[in-house]
């Protein structure tokens, strides 16, 4: 289904963060701030003028709000196994694995920035309209006590960011699904600041020229030209004709 080679103009930009990669376009009208490419992750369109650019340094997720709910699916997972990842305790593991397996219903979001991702909904049943669902009094003031108890013997247990966001889910109650969701792209979308063109993927054979018309004044230089050459040969003709009747003649 994609355009044959022939159909792709080839640009060199410039993006925000300094770096200089060659994009294609289909045709040469369309300007490379105008195209919207595809995030491979999520299977959907950035915002126009932006492309991925990986860098190591690059600063961590923000948070961005959902503004729009698109398509759901559901995922079927098997019952988690008895031992723990490498990375979690024992004790944590068993609280939170599942011993049979399950399904749940995921929705395609878009965020304030344009991007896409995906929010895990709190049941199969649960839709949009029904709004979040929250923690109930005590869990809440749990989990408070517990935060707090965190940050005050480890005030680097996370980072500024992700207290913050962490301090507004307490505030609204624990909501399921989360208002605001990390933005893993926003990560590596950076915008396009320049463009250069190159040409044609595959380089355009060059028209043949056309002849010039004749001018005006070269038409009739030929024509007298080529009247005096007429007159001359009438002569030549009548010349032979003289010569015929007097050999006739004799």
């Amino acid at each position: 289904m994609a355009p044959t080679p022939e159909k792709f103009y080839r640009w060199r930009v410039q993006l925000e963060c300094g770096c200089v990669e060659e994009v294609l376009t289909y045709g040469k009208e369309k300007l490379p701030v105008e195209q919207q490419w595809h995030d491979l992750v999520h299977k959907v369109r950035l915002p126009a003028g932006q492309v991925l650019c990986f860098h190591d340094d690059s600063p961590p997720e923000p948070y961005r709000e959902i503004v729009e709910w698109g398509e759901r699916k559901e995922v079927s997972f098997p019952a988690d196994p008895v031992e723990p990842p490498d990375w979690m305790d024992a004790k944590a593991w068993a609280l939170i694995r599942y011993e049979e397996p399950r399904t749940s219903a995921f929705w395609t979001v878009t965020l304030s920035c344009g991007h896409a991702t995906e929010v895990m909904a709190p049941d199969l049943e649960w839709k949009p309209a029904d709004g979040p669902q929250r923690a109930s009094k005590m869990s809440l003031r749990r989990m408070k006590a517990a935060y707090e108890e965190l940050w005050a013997s480890d005030p680097d247990a996370q980072a500024e960011s992700e207290r913050e966001h962490t301090r507004r889910m307490l505030a609204d109650g624990w909501p399921c699904p989360s208002p605001e969701n990390l933005c893993h792209t926003c990560t590596w979308a950076r915008w396009i600041v320049a463009y250069q063109r190159i040409g044609w993927l595959v380089p355009r054979q060059p028209e043949p020229k056309r002849p010039k018309p004749p001018s005006r004044t070269g038409l009739q230089r030929r024509l007298r030209q080529a009247e005096a050459e007429a007159e001359k040969l009438r002569k030549q003709l009548a010349q032979l004709g003289g010569e015929d009747a007097s050999e006739a003649g004799s």
